[in-house]
């Protein structure tokens, strides 16, 4: 049975689901950029955000040698260290590079033609045509430089994979029952192994402000929602979200998200600079930030002259 599939995939392709599903219903380890990330922070010993400077750094040909063989030698012990407890999925990372000859290995590359991953963003993110195709394009040339940078290699070189899937030809389902046969149908278990999320069933406000607003909206029947949707800001060279931004309320009946904060002005700086790029990528979503003091003043917009 394949012990460690590593998986590269072109931006946009929006994929990453379907090795979800494969690691839950057949006992992988799931390694993507969510349980990855904090454990190359330790393993590197910096922060988030000297890690990601380090990794932009790399996307940009600019790294230094001496992090960046760090930053390889983490990402193979973390997934070795895994691998002796369970099989892993390694998504992204040059993980057909790290482990091009272990044994009971199978690496797979997912590519799809522009237009279809232009769709894929403009159906997952609501970004228009113009912002998807030239986020496509920064993230392709970041990602080769990527990994020419780590391993000098042209990571679309198809002899570096086991199994290479056009996205333009199978449907997810058709890929995913590929894959399966692919790697000699392994015995499908019951229980995954990895930690289910449980989702709060009554909304948990993040303070008193968001509480409050929420009562008053409620209270002259103004329809709301709390944090319904996240707007990615930023993908990595993988493809991965590694900045996004949840609104606080959504407002359906006036299309308008809001952001309430209760932090002073003079710290505000790295709030406001994210509504700024949400803007630049969602220039049709509406929303608004208000202060705490400041939400009695959008329901006197909204016609209600007086709070009680």
């Amino acid at each position: 049975m394949v012990r460690l599939i590593t998986v590269a995939r072109e931006f946009g392709t929006e994929i990453d689901f379907l090795f979800t599903k494969l690691s839950k219903e057949f006992g992988f380890i799931l390694l993507d950029r969510v349980n990855l990330f904090p454990l190359l922070q330790k393993y590197c010993r910096i922060n988030s955000e000297e890690l990601l400077l380090e990794e932009k750094k790399i996307e940009k040909n600019s790294g230094e040698k001496e992090f960046i063989e760090k930053y390889k030698e983490g990402i193979k012990e973390i997934t070795k260290n895994y691998l002796e407890k369970s099989p892993v999925i390694l998504l992204g990372r040059g993980g057909q590079f790290l482990f091009k000859d272990y044994p009971n290995s199978f690496h797979i590359n997912i590519i799809a033609p522009l237009n279809l991953r232009v769709k894929n963003l403009q159906k997952n993110y609501n970004l228009d045509r113009e912002t998807s195709i030239k986020l496509i394009l920064e993230k392709d040339k970041e990602r080769d430089i990527y990994f020419k940078t780590l391993f000098g290699y042209d990571w679309k070189d198809p002899y570096h994979y086991h199994l290479i899937i056009n996205l333009d030809y199978y449907s997810p389902d058709e890929i995913y029952q590929i894959i399966i046969k692919s790697i000699e149908k392994p015995t499908k278990i019951n229980q995954p192994l990895q930690e289910s999320f449980n989702f709060p069933s009554k909304i948990k406000f993040a303070n008193k402000s968001e509480e409050e607003f929420a009562k008053l909206l409620t209270f002259y029947r103004i329809a709301w929602e709390y944090e319904p949707r996240v707007f990615p800001l930023e993908w990595d060279a993988e493809g991965q979200v590694i900045e996004a931004f949840t609104p606080d309320f959504y407002l359906p009946e006036f299309d308008l998200y809001i952001e309430l904060t209760v932090q002073k002005p003079k710290l505000m700086s790295e709030k406001i600079k994210k509504i700024k790029k949400l803007k630049e990528l969602y220039p049709n979503i509406n929303i608004k930030l208000l202060y705490g003091r400041d939400y009695i003043k959008i329901l006197e917009k909204y016609g209600i002259s007086k709070v009680k």
